[in-house]
């Protein structure tokens, strides 16, 4: 009976190892490795996320393939805006994997997280948390789960900064414009402002009336031109020396 019971012991000492070394095979496995995106999920997974900074907290949500911010505000989003952030959280590669303790924590700024996003992907939920630049200012330290004394160390992560860009939008930068919104009212894509080219006759009208002004002014010209001459024929022609000279004679002969 002993060699059963010891038996039976090694046997569940045996299958909670065999089950302790796949948990950590797993986690291993699940884990992002440097030159990696942080999570395995692509940004159209998103179904919503929720983003609380220090000043507000803004809330999204997917329905029927189009964002709504439901916090602060009760809009729909720019979709521009939603599709940058995401792709960031994404595709954006890690640069370096760090392992800390929680009294560490604050040497990265994350035992006060600057900023937190959670995101429901397949209902699943998500959660980033944001610290301190590095010294380059070029990258931020992440953190994808929290760090307590019974998981110590735990595993932070050195990324692009583009994140804090896209984590600082203010909040009328992550609404539509309002073509956008009254296109998403109707169902309708937003319409392209296009610039009508004129057609062949309206380009030659301009160039007609250019040409008719030059004709009119010639002609004007031309008028004033002979104004100025006319003058000139009308003038009294004075009589010469001659014929001041011979004016007396006949006089003369005719009073013989």
């Amino acid at each position: 009976m002993k060699l059963q019971r010891s038996t039976g012991v090694l046997l569940g000492v045996a299958i909670a190892l065999v089950a302790t070394v796949a948990i950590i095979e797993t986690t291993k496995k699940n884990r992002p490795e440097k030159g990696q995106p942080l999570y395995a999920f692509a940004e159209e997974d998103v179904d919503a996320f929720t983003i609380t900074r220090s000043d507000t907290t803004l809330a999204f949500e997917k329905t029927d393939g189009t964002w709504q911010m439901t916090a602060p505000e009760d809009a729909p989003a720019d979709p521009s805006a939603i599709a940058f952030f995401l792709n960031i959280i994404t595709t954006d590669p890690i640069t370096e994997t760090i392992l800390a303790t929680t009294a560490q924590l604050d040497d990265y700024g994350l035992d006060a997280p600057r900023a937190t996003v959670e995101m429901t992907v397949f209902e699943e939920s998500h959660t980033l948390a944001l610290g301190d630049e590095d010294f380059s200012g070029s990258s931020m330290y992440v953190m994808t789960t929290e760090i307590t004394p019974e998981t110590e160390p735990g595993e932070l992560y050195l990324m692009p900064n583009s994140l804090r860009s896209g984590i600082g939008r203010r909040i009328d930068q992550w609404i539509a414009a309002e073509d956008s919104e009254e296109a998403v009212e109707e169902g309708l894509e937003p319409e392209s402002e296009e610039t009508t080219e004129p057609s062949a006759s309206e380009e030659s009208e301009p160039s007609d009336a250019l040409d008719s002004a030059d004709e009119d002014a010639d002609a004007t010209g031309e008028e004033s031109e002979a104004e100025i001459s006319e003058p000139d024929s009308e003038e009294t022609t004075e009589p010469s020396a001659s014929e001041e000279s011979e004016s007396p004679d006949a006089s003369d002969s005719e009073s013989e």
